[in-house]
């Protein structure tokens, strides 16, 4: 055949695609299937199937609808028969999925080990003239499925409202859940803005509705009860009044209805805040020909439970969508700041104080040393304070000696540099908005531009408060960028973001997406580096926005510990609780107060960040934290796990707790506080604990093993005693395993042990992985004499590497967990040099596996 040969280009096209893990569209008649372990995909000319071990969901390709939502565990439970996937309500006509036809499928596997089919689609009758994209995800024993809608239309398109997903599920009891940021203000007590009462309250509000009744409001959460399972639905979005879910006696969905949103200015929420009450009328998007809008993306998961739901989402966002980010233990100079070298708002940080603080940071553990909103000449520009970049209005002198950080950086180390910036604002007087007045968010920053030069000194002004408009993102994604490459950045904490409508450059609603597909980019660029939003004001990227990308910033101001655990309780196990950056030791020297053990035992499940002048802790202070540092970086995966509210809301003063807890391991931890109860002694049950174990009980913070307890006894519930008011106890929860089962399976080396002639190095024993083919390796546990020395979970584990192995005889156990279920279990005895050949033994999952 010669080279121009259409058949030498299907196949080259072809062989692209396979290479890139993805599989060539499929026309209206062709059949097509793909398998990723447990994940499967078939599509033929009249369906589409995508599922896995644990469920299913078929679609009709002509037209577009679910026909089949299926949850296969427990018996199996059929959520809903045919039904539209979406409603669109363009230019006033209501669309749904079944004006669309399937045209093609392209399949591909996902990193994770999942599949993605994308469902190109032709729309007709009143769709006519529009095409999009129907993509759906499925991953490894995860019952759920994650879709997203992409629209592209050829002619422009007020877009009123969508649907991101609807289930046709019958009968159930729905409730709708809320999530909000705003710590600022908001309380549990807060009565909301004026006219606006259903805003106020607490960072979580429920509205339930009973068995078949209608349900309707502002949520990014549902869940819909029957026979004591569950379906639930969850959007990736923020809390803007556009958010909602509802549910009207047979159909549950999310939606995101534009109308509603009419003024949202979070730093001003306590006075403005303005929604359209009535259907109809305020905000649209428009569809622009030719260029695709991305809906945001939802979850449909099942549970057999409540608490099996809230198992099955943590597990979610852990394996398949969570941002991987150092979970670090973080020191922010906020409150470094006696106005010695600020007036307003920026922090008293230069190099000398740095030098001060840092000996003091690496004693308590700390790993980012983020320096807060003085470290810039002028927002804007971004650059050092130094002699290069001078702050402008030339009060003070420079913070530091150059402008580009190695001063600090040789001071802080090893600890990594993070950086405060407010990327959406300048100051009046930075040479960018002198270059550039046309990048500015016109007119809004034109009054701003005007009080923030009025009143330079003032709060917030110091800094700067002129608002970019889109049109300087570029310069702002290129500052970053020079900071991560050439100052060592590897932490931004993005503060003050205000999504605002700017005339003839962007509505609100671009505004923030832009800013959003800038952190993705950077996270892509640079997956080392964190980056967290500041939440303490509302409408940014709270839940679920924010915490699928890195952690959040939540809590201001120097609340006292039942605060503290109360945003952890209420929000647990929706939001993850790792991600919510809360501050320890802050305030007016608490530890006077309350026990230092009881501080840094409810710091625990957070985001760890201490937001004091250092320099103010007493000796005995920085000792007690330092040793939960200790602990908390020894066992921290045990403090990244969903996070379980248990006994009662912490605001009331009494005995409350929390357990961290993986359910498919069967581990976790237990953080248990009496605060003002009078009652010395509290039973507390645990929840999602499998039966027929016995468990090591560790307390912290000196991992001293302290006893044992079985699956019934944390199910009936453990019996903890705290002789004094105010005090906490911390208990690592791990299963003992049981003594190696006899030799039933393959036999060789299945974790690529090295061979018995070769020596191990004491100091550093690597060895190479095995797994079933189609299978990954997601979790080992290493054991060195019967003890734990490793775990690591990843989604596709490949090497491991053990150091400081005991001298003399010793045994090693490693137990690697697939995704598929099977357990590969290899044990060798050493004596110096010589080893036995390994013992290896196969299973399947059972209910007291770990995952």
């Amino acid at each position: 055949m010669r080279s121009g040969d259409p058949r030498i280009r299907k196949a080259a096209v072809a062989l692209v695609l396979a290479a890139a893990g993805a599989f060539p569209a499929t026309g209206a008649g062709a059949t097509q299937s793909l398998e990723s372990g447990d994940v499967y995909a078939r599509v033929d000319g009249a369906q589409v199937v995508l599922g896995n071990g644990v469920a299913e969901r078929i679609w009709s390709r002509g037209p577009l609808r679910t026909t089949e939502l299926l949850d296969k565990r427990a018996g199996g439970r059929r959520w809903a028969g045919s039904h539209r996937d979406f409603t669109l309500v363009l230019a006033g006509v209501s669309i749904g999925s079944e004006s669309f036809s399937v045209r093609s499928v392209v399949l591909e596997r996902l990193p994770s080990g999942g599949i993605r089919a994308t469902m190109g689609l032709t729309g007709t009758g009143p769709a006519a003239g529009l095409t999009a994209q129907r993509v759906a995800e499925a991953y490894p024993g995860i019952p759920g499925f994650r879709t997203q809608t992409i629209l592209t239309a050829a002619a422009p398109l007020p877009l009123a409202s969508a649907t991101l997903d609807e289930a046709g599920v019958g009968a159930v009891t729905p409730t709708l859940r809320a999530f909000r940021a705003g710590a600022d203000w908001r309380d549990a007590g807060w009565p909301g803005p004026p006219l606006w009462p259903d805003v106020g309250g607490d960072f979580r509000k429920d509205r339930p509705a009973a068995a078949g009744a209608a349900v309707e409001g502002e949520a990014q959460w549902l869940d819909a009860g029957a026979g004591g399972r569950r379906l639930f639905m969850a959007m990736e979005r923020n809390d803007l009044p556009s958010s909602r879910a509802s549910y009207d006696g047979s159909t549950a969905l999310l939606r995101v209805d534009y109308t509603k949103d009419v003024v949202d200015l979070g730093p001003f929420e306590e006075q403005i805040h303005v929604e359209n009450p009535a259907a109809g009328g305020g905000r649209t998007r428009t569809l622009v020909p030719g260029q695709p809008f991305a809906l945001e993306a939802a979850f449909v998961g099942f549970g057999t439970s409540a608490d099996d739901e809230a198992a099955q989402w943590g597990r979610y966002l852990a394996e398949d969508r969570i941002a991987r980010y150092p979970h670090a233990v973080t020191f922010n100079t906020n409150n470094v700041d006696s106005n010695a070298i600020s007036t307003g708002a920026k922090d008293d940080a230069n190099l000398k104080t740095i030098q001060e603080l840092a000996p003091i940071a690496r004693r308590l553990g700390v790993e980012t040393f983020i320096l807060d909103d003085g470290w810039q000449a002028a927002s804007g520009d971004w650059y050092p304070d130094s002699p290069q970049h001078p702050e402008p209005r030339g009060k003070f002198p420079p913070r530091f000696p150059d402008g580009t950080f190695d001063a600090v950086r040789a001071s802080i180390g090893p600890m990594a540099l993070g950086l405060w910036m407010s990327p959406l604002h300048f100051n009046p007087a930075a040479q960018t908005f002198a270059t550039h007045p046309q990048w500015a968010c016109h007119p809004i920053s034109d009054g701003l531009v005007l009080y923030n030069a009025a009143q330079p000194d003032d709060g917030s002004n110091e800094a700067g408060i002129g608002e970019w408009s889109t049109a300087g993102f570029p310069w702002v994604e290129s500052r970053i960028e020079d900071a991560i490459d050439h100052w060592g950045v590897r932490y931004f904490k993005f503060d003050f973001m205000l999504w605002l409508d700017c005339a003839g450059q962007n509505d609100l609603y671009q505004d923030h997406d832009a800013f959003v597909a800038m952190i993705d980019r950077l996270r892509r660029a640079h997956p080392d580096v964190t980056f967290q939003i500041d939440e303490t004001n509302d409408y940014r990227m709270f839940p679920f926005e924010s915490t699928l990308r890195g952690p959040t910033w939540f809590q201001n101001g120097s609340p006292d510990p039942p605060a503290l655990l109360h945003n952890l309780w209420i929000l647990s196990p929706y939001v993850p609780a790792f991600a919510i950056g809360q501050e320890v030791l802050g305030g007016n020297q608490p530890w006077k107060r309350f026990d230092v053990n009881t501080l840094m035992a409810a710091a625990l499940p957070s985001h760890i960040t201490f937001w004091l002048d250092l320099r103010d802790l007493p000796d005995a202070v920085i000792q007690t934290a330092a040793s939960w540092i200790d602990f908390y970086k020894a066992h921290r995966d045990s403090f990244s796990l969903p996070t379980l509210p248990l006994l009662d809301d912490p605001l009331k003063n009494g005995w409350t707790a929390l357990q961290e807890w993986d359910a498919g391991a069967a581990r976790g931890a237990l953080l248990a506080f009496r605060q003002d109860s009078g009652d010395s002694t509290m039973r507390i049950p645990l929840r999602l604990v499998p039966p027929g174990l016995t468990f090591r009980l560790l307390e912290g913070p000196t991992g001293r093993e302290v006893g044992t307890a079985t699956s019934a006894d944390l199910t009936r519930g453990l019996d903890v005693t705290l002789p004094d008011k105010g005090l906490a106890k911390v208990l690592l929860i791990e299963p003992v395993k049981p003594p190696p089962p006899p030799v039933t399976g393959p036999v060789g080396n299945p974790v690529k042990l090295p061979p018995a002639t070769h020596c191990v190095d004491r100091r550093k024993f690597r060895f190479h992985l095995h797994h079933d083919r189609g299978a990954r390796v997601v979790s080992v546990y290493v054991y060195v004499n019967g003890r734990r020395v490793l775990h690591s979970r990843g989604r596709n584990i490949t090497t491991l590497a053990l150091t400081r192995l005991p001298i003399g005889r010793f045994t090693v156990r490693i137990e690697a967990f697939q995704s598929n279920g099977a357990e590969l279990i290899s044990v060798r005895r050493y004596a110096g040099c010589r080893k036995s050949p390994p013992h290896t033994h196969r299973r399947h999952r059972h209910s007291h596996r770990r995952g």
